[in-house]
């Protein structure tokens, strides 16, 4: 099999600069920057950490705390070993598919990076409303960060909160 112009293929020849090419044998060498990429399965948040058991979500809609946060809300509980894990509900009333796990994979990456906010042993449950879309990325993040104050702080009575 040739490879060359006749068949529509460029060869070494072409990129280095032959003839008919757009860039001079003389030109000066071009600066490559290099990006660095945090490997994706770094970025996600570790199994041990994550609610899946339909058993977890429903203890947490009998006992957790609630806070509302606009376009979510969320349900937490203290625990006795000291782990930190975060699950999220997010139903068809907020679109399709590909909205519903967009809306996941936000509030996942808010836990990961902020769940130092959290009291050190506690379950998470994100619910996210239809309007979250409305909001962008920096109201969502300090709306959830106004909520783990909130968790952090002493008990007071009832377990509604609002977070705004």
């Amino acid at each position: 099999m040739k490879t060359g112009p006749e068949d529509g293929r460029a060869t070494a020849g072409d990129a280095a600069g032959s003839e008919g090419s757009s860039c001079p044998d003389s030109s000066p060498p071009v600066a490559v920057t290099a990006v660095v990429v945090t490997p994706r399965r770094a970025q996600r948040l570790p199994a041990h950490q994550r609610l899946r058991a339909a058993s977890d979500f429903d203890e947490m809609r009998r006992t957790g705390r609630r806070i509302e946060t606009g376009p979510f809300t969320l349900r937490w509980r203290l625990r006795g070993d000291g782990l930190r894990r975060f699950g999220v509900v997010a139903s068809r009333k907020i679109g399709g598919a590909v909205q519903r796990n967009r809306a996941k994979r936000v509030l996942r990456d808010l836990f990961r990076r902020n769940q130092e906010a959290w009291p050190a042993a506690c379950d998470i449950v994100a619910i996210v409303r239809p309007n979250f879309f409305d909001f962008s990325f920096s109201v969502l993040r300090e709306r959830y960060l106004h909520a783990a104050q909130q968790a952090s702080r002493p008990t007071t009575k009832g377990t509604h909160a609002r977070a705004h």
